[in-house]
């Protein structure tokens, strides 16, 4: 994303796909964490640290 913001700009539809696309696997990223957070017993969480 950032090298088409380079070369095209911040506002090319190329960049602005690819800024779409990152934001889609950020959010499916945070998702997923957030799950696997719920999941985890407190005591798991506890020993981590």
């Amino acid at each position: 994303m950032m090298r088409s913001a380079i070369n095209y700009g911040f506002t090319a539809e190329q960049t602005i796909q690819y800024s779409q696309e990152l934001d889609h696997l950020m959010n499916l990223y945070d998702r997923m964490s957030i799950t696997n957070s719920k999941e985890t017993k407190p005591a798991q969480i506890y020993l981590n640290y």
